[in-house]
């Protein structure tokens, strides 16, 4: 019997079930009908009753519920939509039982739970695709289940499909068996026991690569027909990964096979399940002859972070929901160790700098959170798939690896995940297992005590470097961009120090640490390799030392570290921005890529800052500083250049081009655009797109839009669709808004594509005007987790009377799911007005003086 009701009187805990009756395997079957958007299905759940219950209570939405039986006997049911929970009302004694139950559901369009994709094929034909997301707790939705993920249990799915349909799980087929309606029952093997947001399945009509052999594990990737060229840059990324992770972790990988799927429509950039790693087409399938360095690179970090997840959160996983940070965190770190072994020529851990950059740029808001915090609700963990848990988190693992030693702190990695393998942990899990090889290496590493400083702690230190008398004095303060902050908060911070060619490892835990020199003429680098996270304010004598005469005996990473933490100083009122500027300018002689990204990234905060008269002396400005890189490089490829350094034309050109406003080589990037492409280095390639929808017109705007609607591959794609939030046109701009919310852009970019109009530097306000006029449809419409990454930009717009509106809007349309994060949008967005009220005039005074 169902029923509709609430189940307030029945349980008092809202969002954990009770741990007396305990899954051990589920057999689901799944009936997809993909033209009619519904499917049918059934469960059959082995359960552990550790105790006699009247009732059991499992978790499941929009479903209908159609019958339950327990142990062969009809039990009369009662499902709550609001929480969630599917109540079946028949008492139980303690011991093994099964709870079997046919429902019926939707595939939905909210591209959560089992959903539907589409894609029209070669001819003309649009295709449904079934599939599957199911963190963080839609499970649900695609059948009844225990969907909390400590409650681990093995999974064998049966999928019903049509015939010539491609159908994929977490296991591989076992079996393929016709049915009389002439309809095929496909079984896979069961999987390890895992936590239920891990199960995977796909539907459709697709096609699969070959298997690459990886020490015994079949990889494949799964697409829709006609993209198999652009399949073998994520295989050969996919197969060093899986290699590399084996011989590092300790452990084989835990399933029996790699499926990686590429979906045309999909919220997230990708999703861990095992044995069937879900995508976005555009993170998974690209052309290495067409794509920049920034589109293959990141193909292969989300490959390699997806994998590193196989071990660290399939095999080993939190038990809450406050514990997803290390997940995302461990593999971020482990993405870039991966991808660092695929090509060392990129320099990964240098460019991990620009994202510790972003995490740095969150963490200095007093409204910045801990890295962990409690979580009761599952969705309250939305707000932890930000910055601060990807790039802080992997920054903060980085620097403990660094701290300890590589290999300890590997030796650490494995013990954890041998003693907790198919189980479910703590953080202070790993931060012991990590401590406990120290000890028996003869070491003293507070780990726990130092790792509880940073996770349970927000925001970041500032390290001030004094020279006094024959020692070097280091304090701590934290970081923020408040002027008047006085935060008394404490890390324990490792601090690396290098005194000419000596390098010291100071452990500051408290307010001052000394160390006392034996040179004190010598250049002074404090956080020498750049792992730490924290800035660094070195006193004018240190300091002058760096820059006038050892700034070339820096590393890369270091010499970025002291423009960044510059242009931090620069928004916190430590340092004016006319300094900063000039500052900059000592730079010139830079040719290394990172350190390019974080001036190019200084500039631009300045151009959006100056008034419109002094436009043409910043700039002049501009050229003074790029033209002597840029001509370095010259304007063609070189033979055997190195892809950092055709990544480093491309920026410059674009910067020069925008920025600088350089008439020849606004030219030259048209130019580029004129014909025929296929011969056209994609860094040039990329930066002339950009740099003529800067300075294009509406015939532009249509190239643009034509090439976004016959694009040749993904990446080709989104460059020419996010190409319309650059021009310098308001119809144009508007022109891009309707565009987002017209229905021909897919729901997973729409978003971004209004982000980028707002984060427009000439009519971002009024992009920000559209948006707001269409927040309901953009709601309905938009994946949930993208609103606040849509609206993003708006920290930007800077003026008193757009921050009047953007404050007093979303005070009256809170952002519900990402509330944090909506929080540090706004503070930014005062600190980057009080930024332009302090700086606008003494920056303007001068360029025109």
């Amino acid at each position: 019997m169902s029923r509709a009701g609430s189940l307030d009187t029945v349980n008092s805990d809202p969002y954990r079930l009770p741990r007396s009756v305990l899954p051990r395997h589920y057999a689901v079957t799944l009936d997809p009908d993909l033209g009619e958007a519904r499917f049918g299905g059934t469960i059959s759940i082995s359960v552990e009753v550790t105790e006699g219950v009247d009732q059991i209570l499992l978790n499941a939405i929009e479903l209908d519920i159609i019958a339950v039986s327990v142990n062969g006997a009809d039990a009369p049911f009662l499902l709550d939509e609001d929480l969630q929970r599917l109540l079946i009302d028949t008492p139980t004694p303690a011991g093994a039982a099964t709870i079997d139950i046919a429902f019926t559901g939707i595939l939905n369009d909210k591209l959560q739970g089992f959903y539907r994709s589409t894609y029209v094929g070669a001819d003309g034909t649009e295709h449904v695709i079934a599939c599957s997301q199911m963190q963080t707790t839609d499970c649900r939705r695609a059948f009844p289940c225990f969907d909390e993920p400590d409650f681990k249990a093995t999974f064998g799915v049966t999928l019903v499909v049509d015939d010539g349909i491609t159908a994929i799980s977490n296991g591989p087929e076992t079996s393929r068996t016709q049915r009389p309606d002439g309809r095929w029952l496909v079984t896979f093997e069961d999987t390890i026991s895992m936590s239920t947001y891990l199960v995977a399945f796909v539907v459709g009509q697709l096609e699969i690569t070959e298997a690459v052999d990886v020490l015994g594990t079949p990889l494949r990737i799964v697409h829709v027909p006609g993209k198999g060229h652009l399949t073998s840059f994520a295989l050969d990324v996919g197969a060093v990964a899986l290699e590399w992770f084996q011989g590092y972790y300790g452990i084989p990988y835990p399933g029996k096979k790699v499926d990686m799927v590429a979906l045309p429509d999909f919220a997230a950039g990708a999703m861990e399940n095992l044995g069937c790693i879900t995508y976005r087409e555009s993170l998974l399938l690209v052309d290495p002859a067409t794509s920049t360095l920034s589109e293959q690179q990141v193909v292969a970090d989300v490959v390699s972070h997806e994998l590193a997840h196989m071990w660290f959160g399939d095999l080993v996983t939190m038990r809450w929901w406050n514990g997803i940070w290390l997940n995302e965190a461990f593999a971020t770190f482990m993405e870039v160790m991966a991808v660092e072994v695929f090509k060392p020529g990129w320099t990964r851990w240098t460019t991990f700098s620009l994202e510790r950059t972003d995490a740095f740029e969150v963490d200095s808001l007093d409204s910045t959170r801990t890295v962990e915090f409690a979580v009761q609700a599952p969705a309250e963990c939305a707000g932890m798939f930000d910055v601060l848990t990807y790039q802080k988190g992997g920054a903060l693992l980085r620097m403990l690896q660094q701290y300890m030693g590589e290999e300890r702190f590997r030796q650490g990695v494995n013990h954890y995940l041998r003693v907790h393998s198919y189980s479910n942990t703590e953080t202070s899990d790993l931060w012991d297992s990590l401590e406990s090889i120290t000890i028996a290496d003869g070491g003293n590493e507070p780990v726990r005590q130092l790792m509880d400083s940073w996770i349970w702690q927000a925001g970041f230190p500032l390290v001030s470097a004094t020279l006094t008398g024959t020692a070097l004095v280091l304090r701590q303060e934290r970081f923020s961009f408040s002027p008047e902050s006085s935060d008394p908060t404490i890390f324990m911070i490792p601090v690396a120090v290098r005194v000419g060619d000596d390098t010291h490892m100071v452990l500051l835990d408290g307010a001052e640490a000394r160390l006392e020199l034996a040179d004190t003429s010598a250049p002074i680098v404090v956080n020498a390799g750049g792992h730490g996270f924290f800035r660094v304010a070195y006193d004018g004598t240190l300091r002058s030392r760096l820059t006038a005469h050892a700034l070339g005996d820096l590393s890369t990473v270091e010499r970025y570290n002291l423009v960044d933490d510059a242009s931090a100083a620069s928004v916190a009122g430590r340092l004016s921005a006319a300094d900063l500027l000039a500052f900059l300018h000592g730079f010139s002689a830079e040719r290394e890529l990172a350190v390019w990204q974080v001036i190019t990234a200084a500039l631009q905060r300045l151009d959006r800052v100056i008034g419109a008269s002094a436009r043409v002396p910043f700039q002049r400005q501009v050229m003074a500083l790029v033209r002597p890189a840029l001509t370095a490089l010259g304007l063609a490829p070189v033979a055997a250049e190195s892809t950092l350094q055709a990544k480093l034309r491309g920026l410059l050109v674009t910067t020069a081009a925008v920025l600088g406003a350089d008439a020849d080589i606004r030219q030259h990037c048209r130019s580029l655009l004129v014909g025929e492409t296929d011969g056209v280095d994609p860094e040039l390639l990329a930066a002339a797109t950009t740099v003529v929808a800067s300075i294009g017109d509406g015939a532009d705007f249509d190239a643009f839009v034509e090439k976004f609607r016959h694009a040749a591959t993904p990446q080709e794609q989104l460059r020419s669709l996010y190409a319309l939030a650059e021009f310098d046109d308001a119809d144009l701009i508007r022109r891009a808004c309707e565009f987002a919310f017209s229905g021909e852009v897919r729901s997973q970019n729409a978003p971004y594509l209004l982000s980028r109009c707002i984060a427009n530097r000439s009519h971002g306000e009024l992009a920000w005007t559209i948006v707001r006029k269409n927040w309901d449809i953009a709601n309905a419409r938009f994946p949930e987790p993208s609103i606040i990454r849509m609206i993003d930009p708006v920290k930007l717009l800077d003026r008193p009377s757009t921050l009047a509106d953007v404050q007093g809007f979303f005070s009256e349309h809170p952002v519900e799911q990402s509330a944090s994060t909506l929080a540090q949008v706004l503070e930014r967005q005062r600190v980057n007005a009080a930024f332009r009220e302090r700086e606008h005039d003494t920056l303007t005074k001068m360029l025109l003086a």
